[in-house]
């Protein structure tokens, strides 16, 4: 998934730890070995929210796949990825003959 971050939205720690399915201690425990980096960003130890380009900087390095209402919709309408998947699935093309291909791998692979 390609994420159009939100350049002003702030998410909670308690958030991203949900996001990336993990508890919040593991979560914080990871933030613990990026202090460095967030303490560059500004960000301090005991903050619960975070702020955008610490949002993008986690998303990217530890993988989260942010939910569609927390990104910049229009950036994400704008985007050529978004609109030329969106025009393939009008079109019925994209998918067209795929499916027969999956159902035909054979169970003892």
């Amino acid at each position: 998934m390609v994420n159009y971050y939100d350049k002003h939205r702030f998410i909670s720690k308690k958030e991203l730890a949900r996001l990336a399915g993990v508890s919040s201690r593991t979560f914080c425990r990871y933030l613990a070995s990026r202090r460095h980096i967030l303490d560059a960003m500004g960000v301090l130890p005991n903050a619960r929210l975070l702020p955008p380009k610490a949002v993008k900087y986690i998303c990217e390095d530890y993988c989260i796949d942010l939910p569609q209402e927390l990104q910049d919709q229009q950036v994400t309408d704008k985007s050529p990825l978004y609109r030329n998947l969106i025009r393939e699935l009008q079109m019925n093309t994209f998918f067209e003959g795929k499916w027969v291909r999956i159902t035909e791998i054979p169970h003892d692979f």
